[in-house]
């Protein structure tokens, strides 16, 4: 096991957990489920449960009329989204199920957020290209961060009849989105699926996961004045007995964190009013939940899940998402798949959105994909920090 190769990145950490120490770090994080709930259907033409057409119009505005996904992270003043296998409008000469960058200005989401997508010439979207990634079905954008006056993005490749997806890439824009170049393989193994957040500078926490939907979750540390550098990242491998941090330079001593072994797309991010991390994900064999975890520090211990949103107890099914066994008619499926049911996942948190009152709440806004429609959906939630927990029931933890 090596130390971090960065002194300053190392030091960075540990004044990041000490710095973001505070009263909250003994009282646990609830779900008001009251207050979970659908704000706007984002892509697609109509709004399918309100027959209204959508905020962002995509096959008038950008050509294509389903997809999902949608990551985010701040750059240049906005808010970048990477959506994944997407499916052209009629007359739009594109390949199948390539991805897809938008931004947006919207500061206040709680009317939905009007996204601007980069097209080409011919009106309609331009698709995220990256060499060596094949960019078909299931090779989609996972996350990304801005650096240095550039865009990152960590995107999926190499699917095969054993493996959904088998190889992550990180990948660099200079002309804000437009294009991307490769620049190293990221993971083959825990880091497929990546949330990033960033720490004190120059600290970027990557939180992978790696068989899709098969995987716990796993962190590492990059130097975020030097992605680039595959060489300086290093894995969270479990703790001391003082219960500091240790990190390794080899992937294969990424430590699991919370021996969860469903995990797929993810998002963390940390929400000073609540004085924690958050970590949102969708987990279920047959029917996916959307779940959230939270921590007083990057690397844990992380609390039990919680369900955020289930589809069928929190207004979902046959009011935004379509049940194909006959309760909810045909308004709400796509036209080609009205066997199909819908399904939540890709939670994905816009950090900037979040708002609360310190020490007592947070409502916090995410993208979640609902599959049938095939399209994505911004979400409202609120977690709110219980009474402080009895020092008889801590077990121990800090």
């Amino acid at each position: 096991m090596q130390p971090i190769k960065f002194l300053s990145l190392a030091l960075a950490v540990t004044a990041f957990a000490a710095t973001h120490a505070n009263a909250a770090s003994h009282r646990e994080v609830v779900v008001d489920h009251a207050e979970t709930r659908k704000i706007c259907q984002l892509t697609g033409e109509t709004d399918r449960s309100t027959g209204q057409p959508t905020i962002n119009a995509t096959e008038t505005a950008a050509r294509f009329w389903g997809t999902d996904l949608g990551t985010s992270f701040e750059h240049d003043g906005k808010t970048v989204f990477l959506f994944g296998d997407t499916h052209a409008a009629g007359g739009l000469e594109r390949k199948r199920d390539r991805d897809i960058v938008a931004t947006s200005t919207t500061a206040n989401p709680d009317d939905c957020l009007k996204l601007d997508f980069i097209t080409d010439a011919d009106g309609g979207y331009r698709p995220l290209t990256v060499a060596g990634v094949s960019g078909g079905e299931f090779s989609v954008p996972t996350g990304g961060f801005s650096a240095g006056g550039q865009m990152y993005a960590v995107v999926t490749t190499d699917r095969t009849a054993e493996m959904v997806m088998g190889r992550s890439v990180l990948a660099r824009s200079d002309n804000g989105g437009r294009d991307f170049t490769p620049l190293y393989d990221f993971s083959t193994k825990h880091f497929i699926n990546v949330a990033f957040a960033k720490g004190s500078e120059p600290t970027l926490f990557a939180f992978g996961s790696g068989n899709y939907r098969q995987s716990d979750v796993r962190l590492a540390v990059m130097d975020e004045a030097n992605p680039g550098d595959r060489s300086a990242i290093r894995y969270f491998a479990g703790t001391d007995a003082r219960g500091e941090p240790t990190w390794s330079a080899d992937e294969a001593e990424a430590a699991p964190m919370l021996d969860q072994s469903c995990v797929g797309e993810l998002s963390v991010a940390w929400n000073g009013d609540l004085g924690k991390w958050v970590m949102m994900y969708n987990c279920g064999a047959t029917k996916s939940q959307i779940l959230v975890r939270t921590a007083d520090k990057a690397w844990g211990p992380w609390s039990a899940p919680q369900v955020v949103f289930d589809a069928d107890k929190d207004g979902g099914m046959c009011t935004f998402m379509h049940d194909p066994e006959g309760k909810c008619g045909d308004k709400l499926t796509d036209p080609h798949s009205p066997q199909t049911a819908g399904d939540p996942y890709a939670p994905y948190m816009i950090a900037r959105f979040a708002k609360g009152v310190p020490g007592e709440q947070a409502d916090i806004y995410f993208l979640m994909s609902t599959w049938n429609p095939y399209n994505v959906v911004l979400m409202k939630a609120r977690l709110k920090l219980d009474e402080p927990v009895r020092e008889a029931s801590m077990g121990g933890n800090a």
